[in-house]
């Protein structure tokens, strides 16, 4: 079931109230940096909920909550971030300011069977509406519950407000002190109901094909007759980092290739590639066997349970869609991707239409991904492409309002096709 992220922010909170949800960032940061180093030395997960409980004195919801905060985090994290700390190392914050913006972190996630959020809860007064929260406090019964005002954007209300406040609706909400101390931030994460196409019939299968490069990784989510959304991930900094820090950022990475698939409900997939065996010259061989391929991949079955199948033609078959719909090689390269693994006798009619070049027969999971032939910069992994206008990757997506010519002989693929030129989400995610 696809999610939706809903963003907010605390308005209103009194300097008692305050206090108090302090205290509970206190608690939940000791928590979870608790429990990420009692998972480090094998303590199974029971073990580590119970003691959360006895040492941080938070109930056992919020304990399990910090738990699973910490599950998928790879090894050797910094918590609060490594600049943070060489912030204090180098003294430019006090011990108190570092400590505070490390535990600026609270998560409480929804549960169907208790009616929605039990430890922080969306309530309405009147106009108004309300964060119900849960605060622990030893020996304080009668002060459990703070209720700071919230500010929801009117857009989200019209459309959601009834899952918010019905009872029957689980959602997570996740609170972020900002790093200045200037308030809070809330985030709202629902679950939507089964209203589109491709939740009411199953069959109709949702792929996130991913087109790895160096520095950036592509994507396309794409139904058998329409693709959904493009975007590219920007992750360049594993291009020179060290093997430790590699490994961070390919986590991060994977991270945020999981929230989109999940958001959408897709399957993701990535290419077979033999990177060893490229050959081209001597900037574009340093730049594509710098790329983790190997790496990225097993990190991606692990937390995503990715997919490994063939990608070979894609980009080619991108370069020829790329000036028809107005976007980038590798966008176009992913969206090919994706419909090669929907529907394979589509992909070699489209392959058809627009080329000679490929030989008729070809299986649908031929060969291991080596590129048997030489590459030439433009051709492919890492290049940029460059249009007859000179236009040069994304420049090329803020044409894509309108004015392309129509695919001549595409078979019966026109929805797929017409998909990727309008009303197309374009996301861009940095990793840093």
């Amino acid at each position: 079931m696809p999610k939706l992220t809903i963003p907010a922010t605390i308005t209103k909170i009194n300097q008692r109230d305050q206090a108090q949800l302090e205290d509970l960032f206190r608690q939940f940061g000791n928590a979870r940096r608790r429990a990420y180093t009692l998972k480090q030395h094998g303590v199974p997960k029971a073990e580590i909920e119970r003691l959360l409980q006895e040492q941080t004195g938070l109930n056992s919801r919020y304990a399990k909550d910090a738990h699973h905060s910490i599950e998928s985090l790879p090894p050797h994290v910094t918590f609060g971030g490594l600049k943070l700390q060489r912030l204090r190392e180098q003294g430019k914050i006090s011990a108190e300011e570092y400590k505070k913006r490390r535990n600026s972190l609270i998560i409480s996630r929804g549960d169907k069977t208790k009616k929605g959020n039990l430890n922080t809860r969306i309530t309405k007064e009147g106009n108004k509406f309300t964060l119900r929260i849960n605060t622990p406090t030893v020996g304080q019964p009668s002060e459990r519950y703070i209720y700071p005002e919230i500010f929801i954007p009117e857009k989200y209300l019209k459309r959601y407000q009834h899952l918010l406040l019905n009872g029957k609706s689980p959602y997570t909400i996740a609170l972020k002190r900002r790093d200045d101390g200037q308030g809070y931030d809330v985030r709202i994460i629902i679950e939507l109901p089964a209203k589109d196409e491709a939740e009411q019939n199953p069959k109709l299968e949702r792929i996130m094909a991913l087109d790895v490069n160096a520095g950036h990784v592509d994507f396309a989510v794409a139904e058998k007759n329409r693709v959904l959304a493009v975007g590219k991930i920007n992750c360049y900094e594993v291009q020179h980092a060290s093997t430790n820090k590699t490994s961070n950022l390919l986590h991060k990475t994977a991270g945020k290739i999981r929230k989109i698939a999940e958001h959408y409900g897709a399957r993701v997939v990535y290419g077979k590639l033999n990177t060893q065996r490229f050959n081209s010259g001597r900037r574009a061989n340093r730049k594509v066997k710098r790329i983790p391929h190997s790496k990225l991949g097993s990190i991606l079955e692990q937390k995503c349970g990715a997919e490994k199948r063939s990608e070979a033609y894609t980009t080619k078959l991108g370069k020829k869609l790329s000036p028809l719909v107005g976007l980038d090689v590798h966008k176009c390269a992913a969206a090919s991707f994706a419909l090669k693994v929907l529907d394979y006798e589509s992909f070699k009619n489209l392959h058809s239409s627009l080329s000679d070049e490929i030989p008729h027969g070809v299986a649908p999971d031929e060969g291991v991904g080596s590129l048997r032939r030489r590459l030439s910069a433009g051709s492919g992994l890492t290049a940029l492409h460059q249009d007859d206008k000179g236009l040069v990757h994304d420049e090329v997506a803020a044409m894509c309002n309108g004015g392309y010519s129509e695919i001549p002989g595409i078979r019966g693929l026109s929805s797929f096709l017409e998909s990727l030129k309008t009303n197309l989400p374009c996301l861009h995610v940095k990793i840093c």
